[in-house]
This record gives structure tokens, sequence and C-alpha cells, in this order.
């Protein structure tokens, strides 16, 4: 049986992670395709529904989960965060963007392969990145998250490949984002990831 395979980014809040799954996919439109995961928290000022997730209630949520349908579900500050295997192409390298606890389940799950790329930036970049994506930021919402992922993403067990983001723009090497892609079988089993 073939794996349904799965490049996971991963890292701390406003670290680039949605900015690389997008630039990822279009720059390997016909190799890659795009996860969108599903959410019960409120839509952010910049995000559309379907297209930066699935902007679900608390009860289609749970519908989900109980029908199996997720991948890995999580919440984080009262809400949900989930993937659903039908959000997944079988043909291609799926991209998406995970919390460590969403990455465990998938490493978890005997039906994918998974190549888990932490996104590092600089804690200041991070911080300006965060109060200048909204017009009216929730400077609080921003505290807590910066000092919640310090305790979530202090005690990773599972191999990784990191990817610096430093700069205050996003700067993409396309060599190595299509190593990613077109070597995936054997990044894969370097990570010892192969039964």
């Amino acid at each position: 049986m073939n794996k349904i395979k799965v490049i996971a980014l991963f890292g701390k809040s406003a670290s680039g992670k949605d900015s690389i799954q997008k630039w990822i996919i279009k720059s390997f439109p016909s190799a890659t395709h795009s996860i969108i995961s599903c959410t019960t928290r409120p839509k952010r000022d910049y995000e559309e529904d379907k297209k930066d997730y699935f902007f679900l209630t608390n009860e289609e949520f749970t519908n989900k989960v109980l029908d199996g349908s997720m991948l890995e579900a999580t919440e984080f500050n009262n809400w949900f965060y989930g993937t659903p295997i039908e959000a997944l192409d079988k043909d291609k390298i799926n991209v998406g963007v995970f919390n460590p606890a969403g990455i465990d389940a998938l490493l978890a799950d005997s039906r994918i392969e998974v190549i888990p790329l932490y996104v590092l930036a600089p804690d200041k970049i991070r911080l300006l990145r965060s109060l200048n994506r909204e017009e009216n930021p929730d400077c609080a919402e921003i505290c807590r998250r910066y000092f919640t992922d310090t305790e979530d993403f202090a005690d990773i067990e599972w191999d990784y490949i990191p990817i610096f983001n430093t700069g205050t723009t996003f700067e993409f090497d396309l060599n190595t984002y299509a190593d990613y892609i077109y070597n995936f079988d054997k990044i894969y089993a370097d990570l010892g990831a192969e039964d």
C-alpha cells in the first residue's frame, strides 16, 4: 500500500510556517497539495474560509472527530484544530502546518509518511510579525502565545529538519525545497522513519 506523503511544517507563532507553505505550493504546483486544516477559532482579519482554514462550529468539528475522519485533532486556548483525512491528496506531496501534538499524531498514523520541518525565527522578528499582521493586534494574546510556545516546543522528541527564517522578509532557497519534494523518499528514510 502506498502511503500518503506529508511535509509537516511546525514552529512557534509567527515563525513563517504559513508563508513557507504557500510558497512551496506556488513553486511546485504539479507536485504538491496544500493541506487546509479545520479550526473552531474565530477567523483573523486577513484569513479566508476554505483557503486558510475550514472554520467550523464546535458541533461540526466534534462530528468529524467522532466519525474518525480527523487524522489529528487538538485543543488550544479553548479552540479546536484538526486535519481530516480528506484534506490529503494521495498522489502528491501534501504540505501542511501543524503543532507538535499534531505531528505526534501524524507520525503515529501508519497510512502516512511525514517529514517534519521545524521553522525557526528569532523571537524579536516573531513578535514584530505578530504585532504587524493585524490592524488592531491583541497584545495580551500575542504574549500568551509567545510564552505557551516556549513550553510547547521545549521537548520535541522526534527527528526533524530545521528551517531558518531569520529575515524580516522571507528568503527561500528553491533548490532546498525542490530536494524535499523530489527526493521525499530518500529524505524520509534518512530521518530514520523507515520501518
